[in-house]
Order: structure tokens, then sequence, then C-alpha cells
């Protein structure tokens, strides 16, 4: 079994595929049937897949959602703002979660559903558009302008979005959340949903991860939503105070300007 082979099979069936058949994924890969019928049956016997017995189509085997709980599972960066996030949902009854960045995409690490009526729910290893997400938008404002017009070049898009539509768009947005260290995201990936995120910088150089809290866009009010976003702030300074971490500074802020802009918006709320 060709390595590269099985990771090109779990890439292609994470890409919002529940199942697959051989022959759909030989015509998919272009590989021949006998092959892929072979590749499929020794990922099964490994638990990487298994097989439905009465559709015969292959999915995603307990292997890998046992090996996805230990990824970045050990940290006590990550542990530690997991557990903030999970009081976070305790007293406010709104969904948190932490989200990383993967090229033009964000994936959740971590997720906790809310308790309200309308509540988002977004299971971890859920994969969405980095550039129509807050959590996305905070984690790109990491890289430099060039990097982010690398990987934004074409320009994907969403129809019917409220997310950017064009790479200068985008890059205002960025420059935003750089300015104000959190930002917000409206009926973008989810119509109906909202959601405000901040990023946390791990003080080792492990990859930034961005904590968010996701609502009801009908649910909660403009003030309502800066006090959420304080919320993150407060959790940011804890985990500063404990892990040494330091906070985010853009490229066009010194630390005196930046230390002052975030003590006047919390004296302002």
């Amino acid at each position: 079994m060709s390595l590269a082979n099985a990771a090109a099979v779990l890439h292609w069936l994470k890409n919002d595929r529940h199942d697959v058949a051989v022959g759909e994924l030989a015509t998919a890969m272009g590989w021949p049937k006998s092959s892929t019928s072979r590749l499929l049956s020794q990922m099964q016997k490994l638990g990487l897949l298994e097989r439905d017995p009465v559709t015969r189509r292959y999915r995603v085997g307990l292997m890998m959602l046992e090996l996805g709980r230990h990824y970045r599972a050990d940290e006590p960066l990550v542990e530690a703002a997991d557990a903030e996030l999970v009081e976070l949902t305790r007293r406010t009854g709104h969904s948190t979660g932490i989200s990383l960045l993967d090229g033009i995409n964000v994936v959740v690490l971590r997720s906790r559903p809310g308790t309200h009526p309308l509540r988002v729910v977004t299971p971890p290893g859920t994969r969405g558009p980095a550039w129509a997400n807050s959590t996305g938008r905070m984690l790109l404002a990491r890289l430099d302008d060039a990097e982010i017009a690398r990987r934004f070049t074409p320009f994907p898009t969403l129809p019917g979005s409220n997310a950017p539509a064009t790479l200068e768009k985008l890059m205002q947005r960025i420059a935003r959340a750089r300015a104000q260290g959190w930002d917000e995201s409206q009926d973008e990936s989810l119509p109906g949903i909202s959601g405000v995120s901040i990023a946390i910088d791990d003080p080792h150089g492990a990859p930034s991860f961005a904590i968010y809290v996701a609502f009801s866009s009908m649910q909660v009010s403009r003030a309502e939503r800066r006090e959420l976003v304080q919320m993150l702030f407060e959790i940011e300074a804890r985990l500063r105070a404990k892990f040494g971490t330091t906070p985010y500074i853009s490229p066009d802020q010194s630390t005196s300007t930046y230390m002052a802009s975030r003590l006047q918006r919390r004296a302002h709320g």
C-alpha cells in the first residue's frame, strides 16, 4: 500500500464526503479499479477505514477518531484555553471553541455547544473558509501580506455570503483585525451565524490558535457582542499571566501604542 495513496484517500474523504465506493474513487483519482479495491481493503484491515456491510461503501475508520483526539491534546496552553471556554459557555450559554489555520481554511480543534435553543454546533474537525470566518482572519493576520496574497490567488468565492469577495476586501478586514486585536463574522461561512474571536500566540513557538464565541445572528445585540469580546480578552490576559504569552502587535504598531489602545477599549467597554 502506498502511503501517499492512502493519504490521498483520507484527504478526499475529509472534503465533506462521508463515504465512497471503489469505482467512484477510482474514477475520481484516475486509478485502476483493481488497485483501488486493494488499497481500500488494506486500509480497512489497518483500521483507517471501515466498510458498510449493506452499501459496501467505505468511510473513515474509528482509528482516525482516536488519533484526532490526541492532536495537541497535551499542550498546557491549549488545555488551559479549553478550560476557560468551558466556563465561558457555562456563563453565557453560547457555543465556544478553538480553531487552527490550515492553508486558506480553519479547522475546529475543540468546541463546546451552547445551551440556547438556537445554538451553534461545530464538532472538532469541522473545516471552514478562513477568509469568511473571524477565527480565520485573526490567524491570517499573523502572516505577512505577501503570504496572504499568495494563498488567495486566485481568490475563492462564497456566492451569497457577506464574506470578503476580493483579496483587497479581505486585506481590509485583516487590517482592521490587526488594529483592534479581535474580529467578528456575521452571515459569512454559515447563514444566520455570527461569531467573535481573538488569537492566542504560543510563547514556545507552536502554531497560534484562535478562540471564539459563536451564536445565532438574531440572538445577540451589538453591546452584548462587545461584552463577549471583552470576555475573550480577559481569557487572553489570564493565559498571558500564566504562560507568558504576549499580545499580538501589528506591523504598524509599537508596544506602547498597542497597549494604550487596548486599555482604552477596555475602559470604554
